[in-house]
């Protein structure tokens, strides 16, 4: 058994064979977890813990599918994981242990769940019947599931309601409490990207490289913004600023006003990355393996480093370091100020999703395997 670090474990039961999930106490959350992709409605992807490399491997664990960009969330000891071919995949961070699994989303989860307690919110694509899910951990059971067509973009939640865009170009809130739909705005093209929320406005992007601003109470489109390539990248919203990147290889930063441009940096590199923010800095990565910090008032460039590997995940700041993966398969940590190599960590497979850092530990993963660090020794 492995030695827990500050945590204080929850009981759980394996229902039937990778039949279901189950917590026979509550789960208790806090604004310190990372309980949707990017961590929060802003989707800046900063935890609120500081994790120091070196890092040790603590256990790993084979998902039997790989995981999209954003796929991972933690809370109260265990971390929950979508993989690909349709599993949800919850793990006790003590030992490594499955407690359970879902085998019904669809044939295409990657999509991070929402952690809400004792109840998850699943978005997949595949399925003809069901595309969007709530089920309670603590009974063990589906509370509703509604068809919203397929589904690669995570849902975002804030206020009871959650928020997500389709492959057929919508754009959706629904009640969080049964599964309704609030309002649906028509984006006209595929919605990869997630949606980043900031005083009652919405942001997200689609495949014909438009980003758009909508009213978060009555899905009126409040401006739009149009780029030279396809959006398949997070919007980040900080200090009423939209910073989104595209595959016409710019990076931008959009007032949240009215989306007139702030400034904008060629990267000279299709951009699928999400962001991070750092101080005075936002930092990305490119498909060319490059990662950027620009300077967030002016886009001035503060540091580049090279991967030797395309880069799809988004970049998890954890105090004065960041963690990024490539298909190079390393892990990296970098320093966030200066962009200066710490530490990195040989994988076995080419890495595509966002690390999260969560107390005392690191997750990953790269294809089907899911890897905890911590900066403990076992």
């Amino acid at each position: 058994m492995i030695k827990r670090l500050c945590i204080i474990p929850l009981l759980f039961c394996l229902i039937g064979s990778c039949s279901g999930v189950k917590v026979d106490k509550d789960v208790r959350i806090s604004e310190s977890d990372w309980l949707m992709c990017g961590g929060n409605i802003y989707q800046n992807n900063v935890s609120a813990y500081i994790l120091n490399p070196p890092l040790y491997l603590w256990w790993e664990y084979n998902l039997d599918g790989g995981t999209g960009k954003n796929s991972i969330t933690v809370a109260d000891a265990v971390v929950f994981v979508n993989a690909m071919q349709g599993y949800l995949y919850s793990i006790d961070i003590s030992s490594g242990g499955k407690i359970g699994s879902l085998n019904f989303l669809g044939k295409d989860a990657q999509t991070a769940p929402v952690i809400l307690g004792n109840e998850l919110i699943l978005a997949f694509a595949g399925d003809k019947r069901y595309s969007l899910i709530s089920y309670d951990v603590k009974n063990s059971l589906i509370k509703w599931r509604k068809h919203y067509g397929d589904i690669q973009s995570s849902p975002i939640y804030y206020n009871g309601n959650i928020f997500f865009g389709n492959l057929l170009g919508k754009f959706y809130k629904v009640d969080v409490s049964n599964g309704k739909m609030l309002w649906k705005f028509e984006s006209r093209s595929l919605i990869n990207s997630s949606c980043a929320i900031s005083d009652s406005l919405v942001v997200f992007g689609n495949a014909k490289g438009t980003v758009f601003c909508l009213n978060l109470e009555n899905g009126k489109l409040l401006w739009e913004f149009q780029t030279n390539g396809a959006v398949y990248c997070n919007a980040m919203i900080d200090d009423r600023v939209v910073y989104i990147g595209s595959e016409d290889s710019v990076y931008y930063a959009l007032n949240l006003t009215d989306g007139s441009v702030l400034w904008k940096y060629n990267t000279g590199s299709k951009i699928i990355s999400g962001s991070g923010v750092f101080n005075n800095s936002v930092i990305f990565g490119c498909v060319d393996g490059s990662v950027y910090s620009l300077n967030k008032a002016s886009g001035g460039l503060n540091w580049k480093f090279s991967c030797r590997g395309v880069i799809t995940a988004s970049p998890c700041i954890s105090g004065d370091v960041l963690y990024i993966t490539s298909f190079d398969s390393y892990l990296y940590c970098l320093s966030a100020s200066s962009g200066d190599l710490l530490w990195s960590y040989r994988l076995e497979n080419k890495s595509r999703t966002t690390p999260v850092v969560w107390k005392n530990y690191l997750f990953v993963t790269a294809d089907n395997i899911l890897y905890c660090f911590s900066d403990k020794r076992n």
